[in-house]
């Protein structure tokens, strides 16, 4: 069972503990956030195995079947499937306070909660999206997600703690909407997103999005786009990961010989003569003794 990804954009403007924000379920691929995600998150294992790495840790922990993983909001991390097209994750994010959360024993820290069966959380996840995207319904998904929560607490072994209608939002404004789309861009830069559609599911045309966003950023969507999914190419090629060229393409969405010209025309040097710059750099600075420390 699959179920497309879906998307409500201003659930973080109802007044209510907890709304969702993406919900869906599909194949896993490889996924990396350098500056986490601007949701929090939990990732539900129907079939497979991945691999989840949490940047600050040197080691990578292994999550499979019936298992849940919690990624709070803002917290960097990356993650694989073991084999790939052989991890099957139903996902929900989420808007909380940090109240809320701790509330139900969500913190600030990730996570991995082993549950007996995933069954009825997916059952509740496929309930979830039925309410979400271009009919959100905030109440019934939020609901919803409360009963995920209080499915997920009551499988736990040790129950004492856990390791609306189309268009813009009621009271939204027009800078809160290219806010939020623009928000949208950098949480998914790795998916093949439409403007038309992105417009569409504000209530906004694209010349309506076009005018917002060269009015905010000084930029179109897709310029802005583009920006960010060659920010995020610059932050792996600095990262001094093991990822090709081509693999770092597809992963910020784009396809490899237009991100390779893309890239030459925003930096002067393509992403490999790029890379190579920027290990000389940190090769240089480690003889030097000026390598800087982290807190």
């Amino acid at each position: 069972m699959k179920f497309e990804f879906r998307s409500n954009l201003f659930a973080e403007e109802a007044v209510l503990p907890f709304t969702v924000y993406t919900i869906g379920m599909e194949q896993q691929s490889a996924i990396s956030r350098t500056e986490g995600f601007s949701a929090h998150q939990l990732l539900v294992t129907a079939s497979g195995k991945g691999r989840v790495h949490l940047f600050g840790q040197n080691k990578w922990d292994i999550v499979g079947e019936n298992t849940v993983l919690y990624i709070p909001a803002g917290f960097p991390n990356e993650y694989v499937p073991v084999i790939d097209g052989d991890w099957l994750v139903g996902y929900v994010s989420f808007h909380g306070s940090a109240v809320a959360r701790a509330s139900w024993g969500l913190g600030d820290s990730p996570a991995v909660f082993p549950v007996r069966s995933v069954d009825r959380l997916i059952e509740l996840l496929g309930r979830i999206w039925e309410h979400s995207g271009a009919k959100y319904d905030t109440w019934a998904a939020s609901e919803l997600f409360f009963s995920l929560l209080i499915e997920l607490r009551r499988q736990m072994p040790d129950k004492r703690s856990l390791s609306s209608a189309h268009g813009p939002a009621p009271g939204g404004s027009r800078e809160s909407t290219v806010l939020q789309a623009a928000k949208f861009m950098q949480d998914y830069l790795h998916r093949d997103i439409s403007i038309a559609r992105l417009a569409e599911q504000v209530g906004y045309s694209q010349k309506q999005l076009t005018r917002l966003f060269l009015r905010t950023f000084g930029t179109t969507p897709l310029q802005y786009l583009r920006h960010v999914r060659l920010k995020a190419a610059e932050l792996l090629l600095e990262s001094g990961g093991t990822m090709s060229i081509a693999q770092i393409a597809r992963h910020v969405g784009m396809e490899p010989t237009y991100f390779t010209r893309a890239f030459r025309q925003a930096h002067g040097v393509g992403p490999g003569e790029y890379r190579r710059i920027k290990d000389r750099e940190t090769q240089e600075a480690a003889l030097s003794g000026n390598v800087p420390t982290f807190k």
